[in-house]
């Protein structure tokens, strides 16, 4: 099976010590959104990143596959400006 990447969103900018517990992420922040991007293998790969995510107390906002076109969340969607 090949892998997916994986876009998460999470409420709130990521400190630099919050963004090392995704060592193994993309992780970028914009107007108080931090977005976590990772390759996975399988479904159990994505809900240990979604369970990181809770574990750490922080708000899941969005979970979404990028597609081999190039990155999502590019600015065109709708809440963009």
């Amino acid at each position: 099976m090949a892998e997916l990447t994986y876009e998460l969103s999470f409420k709130g900018a990521a400190s630099d010590t919050l963004a090392a517990a995704f060592d193994d992420c993309e992780v970028t922040t914009d107007r108080g959104v931090t977005i976590v991007r990772r390759s996975v293998p399988d479904q159990a790969a994505l809900q240990g990143l979604i369970a990181r995510i809770t574990a750490l107390g922080l708000e899941l906002l969005d979970v979404h596959p990028v597609t081999d076109a190039g990155r999502s969340g590019s600015g065109s969607g709708p809440g963009t400006s």
